[in-house]
């Protein structure tokens, strides 16, 4: 069982990986629009503003195809052994599959105040409950990398790390420049 909970990719990568990954975005999709919880970065989510559709289905491809370039890109250039697309692109969208939790929590009333100073102690527990799929997920984002590109240790470590924080940034500006102005108008 803890295999299948962390480790997953033991078992599954590849087209099988990104078609259940694929699923798993889709009911988050689904769900994230109904709860109002955006996903607007590589490991971001935030609660309450009301969007069309195809705001929330643009943020979690953003989300997804920027670590899946910044790990690729940096795997080209660390990673000694040769690496399939497919198998990063599959994991990856596979290891999205706890933010499903973070889509249901997003129903919780307590987090559609729409008075930032209401903030209160119901509001930071359920935001510290969010936390636990956010880890879950960079937790197996880093097997995923390591297991594409068969990196180990800490090289494997910081070349996650590396990708990650280049996800955060490439995803935070294409939402930035390209879907926050969709919600201003």
């Amino acid at each position: 069982m803890k295999t299948w909970l962390f480790k997953p990719f033991t078992y599954v990568a590849g087209l099988k990986a990104l078609l259940l990954g694929f699923l798993f975005m889709l009911a988050t999709l689904i769900i994230s629009f109904y709860s109002k919880t955006h996903f607007d970065g590589a490991i971001d989510a935030h609660i309450g503003m009301k969007a069309p559709l195809s705001i929330f289905a643009f943020e979690q491809l953003i989300a997804w195809g920027s670590i899946v370039l910044t790990s690729a890109v940096i795997a080209f250039f660390v990673a000694r052994s040769s690496f399939r697309l497919i198998d990063i692109a599959g994991t990856m969208a596979l290891s999205r599959a706890p933010m499903l939790l973070v889509a249901i929590i997003g129903f919780s009333p307590v987090l559609h105040i729409t008075n930032p100073q209401e903030i209160n102690i119901a509001v930071m527990a359920v935001a510290i409950l969010m936390l636990v799929p956010v880890i879950w997920m960079i937790a197996l984002m880093l097997h995923a990398f390591k297991t594409c590109t068969n990196l180990k240790g800490t090289k494997a470590t910081l070349s996650f790390i590396a990708a990650l924080l280049f996800a955060e940034i490439i995803s935070f500006s294409l939402n930035q420049f390209l879907i926050k102005p969709l919600l201003i108008k």
